[in-house]
């Protein structure tokens, strides 16, 4: 069957699907307005079928996702591509979908930013769907394009579109990192989505809202930094900031600094996965105008969710000289230097820092599953903001 890929209303370009899977690109409508770093000129032997496959694949939920085996048998045994198909390819996050070619409907009629959607897909996910239920089910849902390995659905709560995500092994700290990143943000004035922590059937999950308007969409650093080949001896850093300014970004000074307080933000709580997927850019869907870095989001994966309190009581100052980094260099402090974090972060008050520690500990005694990890974490936080502040400012 052939399908009309559209931004909002704007046929980009026409494909062929067989048995769920990209088998032909037929014809590019809007070069403009194509998903960014998608085609690539420059990588030799790699058709434009297989990449827009690679790109419409993404959409799809990854393989790696908590409970995806038993809820894709629930759902009748279907695959993750047949999901994103089912429902369009449409998402949260930005402005792309895939209607068949003759199909009179429009993004007014189909997108999620102004319709409602289905649970059932969420509930499936969250293992909470009733058997009773599956001769009604409804799979028009965003949660068949949702990336990342932890447990998420959107739901829908006094109009708002709110993102649901759960936490991982027995502790679930992971919502519990993502609160404590909002207030460190807050503190801070860096711009950041807010999450909090909600509790259902004894499980903790972050509660967000969706950041991306009806007007806006992201485009994560993966893409961008794929809009051009990198030069033999250039540093990924400096690889990524030429990428930017190729794909139309602005204001480069103020990118580098915004990027240095997320990275500033990620060395207080040792996050370990900022790769390119867990940031980027928000810009205008019908203009293409770039608005800058999107707000800091998705820092779950931080203050050592996965040791264990006895390791960590153990060897703590091992473990968090050691903490590994993200996308540019392998540790924190090492990331900060590179990216010249000392010269774009000196405004930072980090005397709105006094305490967190405090603040987190109240926020973690909520978690009956941390026991004396959380007393350990509580020191470790308030010494990465004095390891952090010393890196910024060089003071004792």
């Amino acid at each position: 069957m052939v399908y009309t890929l559209c931004h909002k209303d704007i046929q980009v370009l026409e494909f062929k699907m067989e048995d769920d899977e990209v088998s032909d690109v037929i014809s590019i409508l809007d070069e403009k307005h194509l998903p960014v770093g998608t085609f690539k000129d420059f990588e030799k032997g790699v058709s434009k079928k297989q990449q827009f496959r690679s790109w419409w694949r993404s959409r799809a939920i990854p393989a790696s996702r908590q409970n995806l085996r038993d809820a894709l048998e629930m759902l009748g045994n279907i695959t993750t591509e047949q999901l994103a198909a089912k429902s369009f390819g449409l998402s949260l996050s930005d402005k792309y979908w895939a209607k068949p070619v003759d199909s009179p409907l429009t993004w007014k009629d189909v997108n999620f930013f102004e319709n409602d959607f289905s649970d059932d897909v969420g509930k499936a996910l969250f293992g909470t769907l009733d058997i009773a239920d599956i001769s009604s089910l409804s799979l028009l849902s965003p949660d068949n394009t949702s990336d990342g390995w932890l447990k998420k659905k959107w739901i829908m709560d006094n109009g708002e579109r709110v993102l649901l995500k759960g936490g991982s092994g027995t502790e679930q700290q992971e919502p519990f990192n993502e609160a404590i990143a909002s207030e460190i943000c807050r503190r801070l004035k860096v711009s950041h989505v807010e999450y909090s922590v909600a509790e259902h059937d004894g499980r903790y999950y972050s509660a967000c809202k969706d950041f991306i308007t009806g007007d806006t969409e992201l485009v994560s650093a993966w893409h961008i930094k794929n809009a051009l080949p990198r030069g033999k001896n250039e540093s990924e850093y400096a690889h990524f900031l030429r990428c930017c300014e190729a794909v139309g970004i602005k204001n480069m000074e103020s990118i580098k600094k915004q990027l240095c307080q997320m990275f500033t933000v990620d060395c207080i709580i040792a996050n370990s996965d900022r790769h390119f997927n867990n940031f980027g850019f928000v810009r205008d869907a019908a203009t293409l105008d770039w608005q800058g870095l999107a707000p800091v989001f998705d820092s779950g994966t931080s203050l050592f969710h996965d040791v264990s309190a006895y390791d960590l009581k153990n060897t703590t100052e091992y473990i968090s000289k050691n903490a590994s980094s993200k996308p540019f260099a392998k540790r924190h402090l090492e990331q900060l230097e590179k990216l010249q974090c000392k010269e774009y972060c000196s405004d930072l008050r980090f005397e709105s820092l006094s305490g967190i520690s405090a603040w987190a500990e109240n926020l973690l005694n909520k978690n009956r599953h941390l026991s004396e990890k959380k007393d350990i974490l509580c020191k470790i936080l308030e010494d990465r903001v004095r390891k952090t502040e010393n890196a910024i400012f060089g003071t004792a």
